[in-house]
């Protein structure tokens, strides 16, 4: 089973989102990405740290209790033009904390698609297109396991410009070295959660639209490989 498939089974909803922490520790790949380049298997088994994979690309990631991950879908009547779509559910994130704490108005945007704080990642994400459907996530880190991290995961064979070769312990920041109003990623995914939808749908506006039935087959075939374990 693929990481967002809790998100496209809602397919058939012009937008659907989920806000989460996650209950355990997960090493997740981008869509194109090579696991023995990216992670450290042998440190990941020792651990019993499951490997998955998510339909978009972009970087690989150590998902654990201390994130949140946040996962939206909707159909957008633009099939192409992902770099804008990025800018604007990554603003949905952004406006959505900044809005319950005035700390985190310093978030920004760096490289393809991080959510960053000055210099430094606070999250990363990830796009699947499938024609007119658009599967967004997002996992943020809330309180940083750097060692953890640096278990996992090798230094990624691609990376932004900005990061600058820099080491996961150097490249890496949290919410909670942002500011003091955060206590625990629950708090953090309530925060997200209580404007994320809305912020959202005022960014997409007009692009938005309505469900296309006849590109559902597609989104429904790829369910079914994924629960049937079939890449």
């Amino acid at each position: 089973m693929w990481i967002d498939d809790q998100v496209l089974a809602d397919y058939r909803n012009q937008f659907s989102a989920k806000i989460f922490v996650p209950d355990s520790v997960t090493v997740v790949l981008g869509s194109g990405n090579d696991e023995t380049k990216e992670v450290d298997l042998e440190a990941c088994a020792a651990s019993n740290i499951p490997v998955l994979r998510r339909y978009g690309g972009g970087g690989t990631v150590v998902l654990y209790p201390g994130c949140v991950v946040v996962s939206a879908g909707c159909w957008v009547h633009d099939p192409f033009n992902n770099s804008q779509f990025f800018k604007l559910m990554n603003q949905a994130v952004i406006d959505s904390l900044a809005a319950e704490n005035d700390d985190l108005a310093c978030l920004s945007q760096a490289g393809i698609s991080d959510i960053t704080a000055g210099q430094k990642k606070v999250a990363g994400t990830s796009m699947f297109r499938s024609r007119n459907y658009l599967l967004y996530q997002a996992s943020m880190i809330v309180s940083l396991e750097i060692d953890l991290i640096k278990k996992s995961l090798k230094h990624p064979t691609k990376e932004p410009d900005y990061r600058k070769g820099r080491s996961h312990e150097d490249f890496l920041t949290s919410l909670q070295n942002l500011t003091s109003k955060i206590t625990t990623p629950k708090n953090a995914a309530s925060m997200i959660a209580k404007g994320f939808e809305r912020n959202a749908k005022i960014h997409l506006g007009s692009m938005l639209i309505e469900p296309v039935e006849s590109q559902m087959p597609a989104l429904r075939a790829r369910l079914d490989r994924s629960i049937s374990g079939i890449s």
